[in-house]
Order: C-alpha cells, then structure tokens, then sequence
C-alpha cells in the first residue's frame, strides 16, 4: 500500500538501489529544475521506502535518515538547492528487488538514463535474482548436476522441468516469488527481459546480455557512455589524455547501440590476447578510441573502426611473441589511423540529397564519395556528377548485357 507524506530534507537518504549514477551535477538542466521548484514547487512526488526495508547493503550507522530515496534524487537534490525544508513523499514498501525496478521506471520515464547507468540498473537486478552457486543438485528430483550447464542436460533428457519466467510473470514475480533467487542464471536472464522488455524473445535477451557485459566493463570505461555532465573530473581528465572528447558520449542512451558492443569486444579481445604486463587493456582501448575517432565520424563509422581495428590487430598478433605485442598494438593502431586520415581528407562532405538518411549506416561514406568523386572529376553540380554517373553505369551494363 502506497502511503504519501511530506517529509522533511533531512530524513531522506539516497538509496543503494536507485540507478542514477550521479544524482545532481548542478549543470543547466538542474539549475532549471532548482529554478522551477522555487517558484512553482514539487509537482512529482519523490518515491521512497522505509531504510528498514533496504537489504542489498548495511546503513551506515550515522546516518540520521528515516527514508531512502528510490526515484527523484534530482528533485530532491533541486528542493534542496531551492531551500525547501519538506517535500511530497510517496511511502512504498519495497523490497531490494521492487525497488530496483521502479527506480529504473522511474528515472527512465523523467530523464533519460544513460546505456552507463541502464546497464548497471539491469547488473544490479541480475544479481539480486541469479543464483549465488553453481547448482549440484536437480531442484525437481534431488539428482546430482555438475553446475547449470549439467542441470540443462539432465532437464531435457528427463522429465524434469525448470519453467522460464514470462512477461506476464514480470509483474508479480518478486525474490520471494522465486524462493529468493532461480535455480539457474537462464531463468534470471528470462525474467530479468521479461520485466525489462515485456518479451523474452531472443532480441530481448540478446539486449540485456549486451547490457550486462557493458555493466562488467572497468568503471572508467563505462564513462564513455555517460552523460557527459555526469562524468566526474577523473574521467573527463582521463578521457582528455587520450584525446576524447569529453563533452560527448558513445552510445545512443537506449542500450541498442554497437557502441558498447565494440567497446566490449575490443577489451576482450586485449584482456585475452594482448600480455596485460605490457599492455593494458582499458588504456589501450582509451588510446584506440581517442586516435580513430574523427569529428566527421557517424556513430556507425566509429563503431565499425574499432571493428576493423580489432579484426586487424587479432590477425596480427597470431603465433606472435609476447614481448612485441606492445609494438604490434602501436604498429597497428597507427596503419588504422593513415587509411582513416585518407578517407577522412578535407573535402566537402555535404549531403547532395536532402532524403539520403534512408541509406542507413552508410550514409556519410556515400556522401564523402560523392564529394571525392566531384572533386576528381571537377564537376560543377551535384546533378551534373549524377548524370555522369548514371550514364556510365548504362553504358557499362549495356556492354554486360549485350543490350543494343
């Protein structure tokens, strides 16, 4: 039962689950809110539960808080600045789990959360409902398995079933629900989508997969995928240093970007196969980000260099000794940067068709073709280059097809 109140500032805490990763960074946005209380008050309520609910983590012993914080830090953090003494409550009980979810809800339908922080929301669910252990035994028959992998063999050569959970049991299935955690980390994985995506199909698990594994990144390079206000000045210096921008972010915010995905597979690939004494692999992505990113690049072009980068240096360092893996990363990443500063050239990358998004991806690349080929060919217009074009590719097709 949901119970509202007004409560004084000084009894709020935030709290442990609540997925904003920096809840106030004084910029534009939050002057405006601050700006907006003052004047108008709080019109949303902030969403808290009892600190006697919280679970996930010990409360430090001096704090003096009656109520965490589960969504509407920014808001409380804004009556503060704006010298509210009491703010509209709505009192839940909640437990780590509930509460994780509305914070995630609620956060993303107010302020769009970063894919930073959408991924540690996500982390943080997954492993409130994952099991601790391998299991050793079947939870059906009491039969002993070999870890998770052992408990789906033995479950489709048997008539023991481990049932995943379905959109429909997102809203009601809760840790006590689920005897506190599943029994594998697929049923997790299932039910975690289910909540999250409304669907358990295998785009829905393939994106929460994809968040997980940008949650398990270094934290500094989950700054890349921060709102840029809300990096703090270690990250920003760190991204300075290896010349990154740090007044922009990776990613498009909504956790479907390959972005992530060739962040993550680039750290892979140099924890896995670079020697992490010579080389270290969040620098080294770093300094791979920070050299092959150019300002005309497309968040697609970007994210296909880095692809490219790493199929290139895997090939590389084959049946390579480890003592050069230093030079073959340096050498390799500098041959990437030539063949980018070819085609990034400074030439005119105008689009010459207003509707040419249609393309996709490829769009930018088509139109600096465009602009390479006018310049080559001195053509005066873009519809005189078309024509050309055109012509010849007739031409060239008639010759083919024997066309007469």
């Amino acid at each position: 039962m949901i119970e509202r109140k007004q409560l004084p500032i000084e009894s709020l805490t935030l709290d442990p689950v609540q997925s904003r990763d920096q809840a106030w960074s004084g910029d534009e946005v939050d002057r405006r809110l601050a700006n907006s209380i003052k004047t108008d008050g709080l019109f949303q309520d902030i969403i808290v539960r009892p600190l006697d609910s919280i679970e996930i983590t010990e409360v430090d012993d001096e704090i003096s808080a009656n109520y965490s914080i589960i969504a509407g830090s920014r808001r409380y953090h804004a009556a503060m600045e704006a010298g509210h003494e009491h703010v509209p409550c709505k009192v839940l009980r909640a437990d780590d789990l509930d509460a994780a979810w509305t914070s995630l809800s609620e956060n993303t339908d107010r302020r769009d959360l970063s894919e930073q922080e959408i991924a540690q929301q996500l982390s943080l669910i997954f492993e409130l409902v994952r099991p601790l252990e391998e299991p050793s035994e079947c939870p059906c028959c009491g039969q002993a398995v070999k870890g998770e992998t052992g408990l789906l063999q033995h479950c489709s050569r048997t008539e023991c079933e481990l049932p995943l959970p379905t959109p429909e049991d997102g809203d009601t299935l809760t840790q006590e629900g689920v005897n506190e955690r599943f029994d594998t980390e697929k049923q997790a994985l299932h039910y975690v989508a289910g909540k999250f995506r409304g669907e358990t199909d295998q785009s829905a698990l393939n994106l929460v997969k994809r968040h997980l594994r940008t949650a398990n990144l270094p934290p500094l390079l989950q700054s890349l995928f921060k709102h840029p206000e809300e990096r703090t000045v270690q990250e920003k210096t760190a991204m300075k240093n290896y010349g990154i921008d740090s007044r922009a972010r990776l990613g498009t915010g909504d956790g479907v970007s390959g972005s992530a995905r060739a962040v993550v597979s680039l750290h892979n690939t140099f924890s896995s196969e670079l020697d992490t004494e010579k080389v270290d692999p969040t620098a080294a992505v770093l300094e791979t980000v920070g050299t092959i990113q150019f300002d005309e690049m497309s968040e697609q072009e970007t994210r296909r260099s880095l692809h490219e980068f790493r199929r290139e240096l895997t090939a590389n360092l084959e049946e390579a000794p480890s003592e050069s893996h230093q030079e073959i990363f340096s050498d390799t990443l500098e041959k990437q940067v030539e063949q980018l500063r070819e085609t990034y050239q400074d030439i005119e990358t105008a689009r010459p068709f207003k509707n040419v998004d249609v393309m996709g991806p490829e769009t930018q690349q088509h139109s600096r073709w465009h602009a390479q080929a006018m310049s080559a060919r001195n053509s005066k217009s873009h519809a005189e280059l078309v024509r050309e074009l055109y012509q010849e590719r007739l031409e060239q097709l008639a010759d083919e097809q024997g066309w007469d």
